[in-house]
């Protein structure tokens, strides 16, 4: 074997290579960091919505952990039909959260779960069909939903440098201290640093972060004494009923995260590989997302999507090699078959992951950019992107008081900026007569 063909088979940023383990794993550890509580969020809210007591917020807590590493190997590993071979991370998925948590509120969990099989269905069609209908998707409309996605999460990024929404010490300066020394601490290294310290610059920053944090004395460490050691998943543990009243709402918002999936595939080959993805990618994607979406049904699990920060991660390390994805979906197995290991995990304070996030979330935000310029911006895209994006992102910020006059559903989607963005630049793009293009913006 060659020099060059050996150093390709061992790099991190070939996708079918074997880099050494001491690389592999602390590049895996930051994308689990970068993810984590995005996962334990999910699980909370729903089961907030529901009123449901603590014992249950922590199982499905752990069944959500066990459901990312499945979903995430189910992306990553080869085999026929199914998976999209892509550096992508996945977990309990946000988009979901506005129609679910109302599912959730009105008829409890069990309405939530069958609501989710429907979305699995649904998801899975569209992705065996998504080859016939992938020019719906060009770099315009991809790129403007990555976009979006991007601007959509600063917010949550700086609540968590703040110290996290309804923290006793929301707005402190122990927060801010922290947050802005773990995103410095990540700019720094990605500006001046080599090697692989630059690659492992998130995972970096969170160690100083946490470092100091511990000085500070801000991180609690007593559930980890109060997590078990080893429990497993059942089948159907919270129930599962169907309500006719959600089916609309859920193929709308699986429609909308089908979207959203599309946008991170596609951003994690331009961030990651310099490359659009393949229509098999995108097909095979989608329709493992769905299949996860399915399991995720059957032991409790809220429905997968495709981690955006993860993408910015990846565009912005560069690292796309599967080992480094299949010790992701391994490592969070083992969180959630072993809780002691995931309370562990769950000590990281708010500020830290801010700190971290706000940086990887401006990544997302510059790969959707990237793609809205590789073609040419004419008077045409330029009025669909600027369309799209201000009806994305301004009815977001405004009271959801403000949409009064539609039923409380509508008005959720209207407010969710990737619903809204994604509608528009989707529906934009198809109507829009290609004479409108004109000789430039």
């Amino acid at each position: 074997m060659s020099k060059t063909r050996r150093e390709k088979s061992t790099s991190l940023y070939q996708y079918d290579s074997a880099p050494p383990l001491y690389q592999a794993v602390p590049a895996s550890l930051q994308h689990i960091m970068v993810m984590f509580l995005s996962s334990v969020t999910v699980s909370h809210l729903l089961c907030s919505a529901a009123g449901a007591s603590l014992e249950t917020k922590a199982m499905m807590i752990q069944y959500c952990t066990i459901m990312a590493g499945i979903a995430t190997l189910l992306q990553t590993v080869p085999r026929r039909g199914l998976g999209s071979c892509v550096p992508v991370v996945v977990g309990a998925g946000s988009t979901f959260m506005p129609t679910m948590t109302v599912i959730a509120a009105e008829y409890g969990l069990p309405a939530v779960f069958g609501a989710q099989i429907l979305c699995a269905a649904v998801t899975i069609l569209i992705g065996f069909s998504l080859n016939s209908i992938r020019r719906f998707f060009p770099p315009l409309v991809t790129g403007t939903i990555i976009l979006v996605i991007g601007l959509s999460l600063f917010p949550i990024a700086v609540k968590m440098m703040a110290g996290g929404s309804g923290s006793p010490t929301y707005g402190g300066w122990k927060n801010w201290t922290v947050s802005l020394i773990t995103a410095l601490t990540v700019v720094i290294l990605n500006l001046f640093a080599k090697g692989f310290a630059k690659i492992i610059s998130v995972l970096l920053g969170a160690v100083v972060g946490y470092l100091c944090a511990g000085a500070m004395g801000m991180i609690d460490f007593s559930p980890v004494g109060q997590a078990g050691l080893l429990s497993l998943p059942r089948l159907f543990p919270f129930g599962i009923d169907f309500e006719v009243a959600a089916i609309l709402p859920v193929v709308l918002i699986t429609i909308v995260n089908v979207m959203q999936t599309v946008g991170d595939l596609t951003g994690a080959t331009a961030g990651g590989m310099d490359r659009e993805p393949t229509g098999k990618e995108l097909s095979e994607g989608v329709t493992a997302t769905g299949v996860s979406t399915l399991l995720g049904a059957l032991i409790g699990a809220p429905p997968v999507s495709t981690y955006s920060q993860n993408v910015g991660l990846v565009s912005m390390t560069k690292v796309v090699s599967r080992r480094v994805m299949v010790i992701i979906g391994i490592l969070m197995l083992g969180f959630g078959v072993f809780p002691k290991l995931s309370a562990v995990m769950a000590t990281m304070p708010s500020p830290v992951v801010g700190g971290n996030t706000l940086i990887v979330f401006g990544l997302i935000t510059m790969t959707g950019l990237k793609l809205i310029a590789s073609e040419p911006l004419t008077a045409r895209s330029s009025t669909i992107v600027g369309t799209a994006v201000a009806m994305g992102m301004g009815f977001s910020m405004v009271p959801k008081e403000s949409f009064s006059c539609f039923p409380g559903t509508v008005a959720t989607l209207l407010t969710t900026p990737v619903v809204a963005a994604g509608v528009m630049v989707f529906a934009l793009n198809l109507l829009a007569p290609k004479s409108a293009d004109g000789q430039g913006a």
